[in-house]
């Protein structure tokens, strides 16, 4: 009788013991489960705070976050997901700062085996919460164009060399092919992504390119474009003499050659065809054509932008407004060839822009002399002698191109 008895007991200590290691077995589970739901939300508010700073040029910051983490599982308004967007942020050290997206995530999750426990919980929730910035990119030269020779230095056949591009503290995006024809060729920036193949002839390129790169988007495409409307000016052609120009629609283009000097008063210039005349913007003169402020705009039309001077050409883009940091804006839609040279101690501050895939812009001896010079192109043929600069602090927002990077 005793031994049953102990029997009984050691029974009843047994049932016991293994309700125990249940329940801890069981609080684990739900515990492992609610972490890896963690996991995949902080993911997941991670990278819709960079979706959303990224866009805070467009002006659809929640929408582009929300579709974000609808795309990583966590759709606002569904199965108990709640997505929160502020824009600037409402809590943590980036509090009320612009430029910076805070979004929080949070879910009802529902427990397995806490609930059997007396007093056990049903479900709980899960939050996780990620602020990103979008500051200053490190890119400084984009060509759009996939197809090859989106990038050419040089000229193909010719076996000497002295083309140089210095990008020091900027980094070289490329959609298409990197050519140098030279053998003395040279071609630094911070770093060179390059999505087609590299063909350096020989060349001296620091660093190597990193070959194999997903193609970029336009990162200036949030820029507004214009509506000439009516002419303020028709017909300019400026061959001799001083004279100073005002902003305005200028109809027919604009022309400076001979021993033209010019002044550019601080605006945007817009240039737009006349009957049939479209010349764009046309600058060969062997005088001073000089502008603080100013933002030249090639409308939707045939005309190209060629500045070409033997004089000297001393031009800064806006430091505020729509187009703070854009010198050259050329029309998305217009497809013409840009030519850019410097000649005698150039000058070319701002944002060098002609998006369309097709478009090709020549650089020819821009020289050093601009705080920061950006490119933005179709493609890019680089001749002479250049340098690029990254300086933005004249400008209150910094770089026109913006990246987006995860801070909280």
């Amino acid at each position: 009788m005793r031994r049953n008895g102990e029997a009984g007991q050691t029974l009843v200590f047994v049932a016991f013991g293994m309700v125990l290691v249940g329940a801890a077995l069981g609080l684990a589970l739900d515990l492992g489960y609610l972490r890896l739901s963690k996991r995949q939300m902080q993911t997941a508010v991670d990278s819709a705070a960079i979706a959303g700073a990224a866009e805070i040029n467009y002006g659809d910051v929640t929408a582009a976050a929300e579709a974000d983490a609808a795309a990583n599982g966590f759709t606002n308004g569904v199965s108990g997901v709640t997505v929160t967007v502020n824009s600037p942020p409402a809590s943590g050290p980036n509090q009320g700062k612009p430029g910076y997206v805070e979004v929080l995530i949070s879910k009802t999750q529902p427990t397995f085996f806490m609930r059997i426990a007396p007093g056990g919980a049903t479900s709980s929730t899960v939050q996780a919460r990620a602020v990103a910035y979008l500051g200053n990119a490190k890119g400084c030269i984009y060509t759009l164009d996939p197809s090859p020779g989106a990038i050419t230095m040089g000229t193909a056949g010719r076996r000497g060399g002295n083309v140089d591009l210095a990008a020091e503290n900027c980094a070289i995006i490329d959609n298409g092919d990197l050519t140098l024809f030279g053998r003395a060729d040279t071609l630094s920036a911070s770093a060179i992504g390059v999505a087609g193949t590299v063909r350096d002839g020989r060349s001296n390129v620091t660093p190597a390119p990193v070959r194999g790169m997903i193609s970029a988007s336009d990162p200036l495409a949030f820029l507004p474009t214009q509506n000439p409307g009516s002419c303020n000016f028709t017909n300019t052609s400026i061959n001799s003499g001083n004279r100073v120009l005002t902003q305005g629609v200028y109809c027919g283009g604009l022309t400076i050659t001979g021993s033209a000097s010019v002044t550019f008063t601080p605006g945007l210039y817009i240039l737009t065809p006349q009957g049939g005349v479209n010349n764009g913007l046309v600058i060969n003169s062997s005088g001073n054509v000089t502008g603080n402020g100013v933002t030249f705009y090639n409308a939707a039309s045939s005309a190209s932008v060629s500045i070409t001077s033997s004089g000297t050409v001393s031009l800064t883009a806006p430091t505020s407004g729509n187009y703070a940091g854009i010198l050259i804006f050329q029309d998305p839609a217009n497809q013409s060839p840009a030519t850019v040279d410097g000649g005698t101690n150039p000058n070319f501050e701002g944002a060098l822009y002609f998006p369309n895939v097709n478009s090709t812009l020549t650089i020819d001896d821009i020289g050093s002399a601009a705080a920061y010079t950006i490119v933005v192109a179709g493609s890019l043929d680089i001749r002479g002698n250049n340098t690029l600069n990254s300086d933005y602090s004249s400008l209150s927002n910094g770089s026109p191109i913006k990246d987006a990077v995860l801070v909280e």
